[in-house]
C-alpha cells in the first residue's frame, strides 16, 4: 500500500486545484478524439509474469482484495517507455520534473480477481477520447497518431477501489488521496501535459 500525504483544502477548491472532474460532471458527451489509437491484445507471456507476480504479492499481503491488481506503463516523448508499475507496488511510471510528456499509455490487467477495469484519456488539442474496457488477462496500450500529449486520465471500475495521482507539467503531483470507483487525475482546460502517475487499488 502507498500512503502520500495531501494539503488539506476544502472539497470544492481541492476538486478544483487537483484537476479532478467528477464523474457527474465528467462530460459533455465526449467528442470523438480523432486522433486517438487504441489497441487491445492478450497479455505476452512477460506481461503475464509481471501482472501473476504482483497479483501473488498482493493476495498474500491482504487476501481479502482476491489479488486483484492492475499493472500501467507510461510512454514519455524522449524517455520512451518508461518503468511497468502494479497497483500494490510504490514508485510511479513516467518522468517527474524533466518536461518530458506522456504519448502513449498501457494497462495490463491480471486473470485473478476479475478486476473490472475502464479508462478514458483527455488529450491536448484532440480532447475527451471514449472509455475503453480492459479485459482480465489484456493490455490495452493508447496512444496518439496527430502526435499531441496526454493532459488526463479517467479510472473506472465498477468492483475496486483505486487512488491516484498524476504529475503535471509546471504543476507537480495532483491527486485527492481518496479511495474511489471513478476519478479524474491529470488536468482538463489548464493546458498542462501529464508527466507521470501512479494507480494503488
Amino acid at each position: 500500500m502507498r500512503f502520500r500525504a495531501l494539503a488539506a483544502v476544502s472539497a470544492l477548491t481541492a476538486l478544483t486545484l487537483v484537476g479532478i472532474v467528477p464523474a457527474a460532471q465528467a462530460a459533455d458527451p465526449p467528442a470523438p478524439a480523432t486522433g486517438v489509437v487504441v489497441k487491445v491484445e492478450k497479455l505476452s507471456p512477460e506481461q503475464a509474469r509481471t501482472v501473476d507476480a504482483a497479483s501473488a504479492a498482493r493476495t498474500a499481503f491482504s487476501p481479502e482484495t482476491q489479488g486483484r491488481v492492475l499493472c500501467f506503463q507510461a510512454h514519455a516523448r524522449t524517455a520512451g517507455w518508461t518503468a511497468v508499475v502494479c497497483s500494490n507496488e510504490a514508485g510511479f511510471t513516467g518522468t517527474e520534473a524533466k518536461n518530458d510528456p506522456i504519448d502513449a499509455v498501457r494497462f495490463i490487467v491480471g486473470t485473478v480477481g476479475a478486476l473490472n477495469f475502464n479508462v478514458q484519456t483527455h488529450w491536448a488539442n484532440d480532447g475527451t477520447a471514449s472509455e475503453d474496457y480492459v479485459p482480465p488477462g489484456y493490455m490495452l496500450e493508447i496512444s496518439n497518431a496527430n502526435g499531441n500529449v496526454l493532459e488526463a486520465i479517467r479510472l473506472r471500475s465498477t468492483n475496486e477501489t483505486m487512488k491516484a495521482a498524476a504529475h503535471v507539467q509546471n504543476v507537480g503531483w495532483k491527486g485527492t488521496g481518496q479511495w474511489s470507483y471513478d476519478q479524474w487525475i491529470g488536468s482538463i482546460g489548464e493546458g498542462h501535459w501529464m508527466e507521470a502517475f501512479w494507480v494503488d487499488i
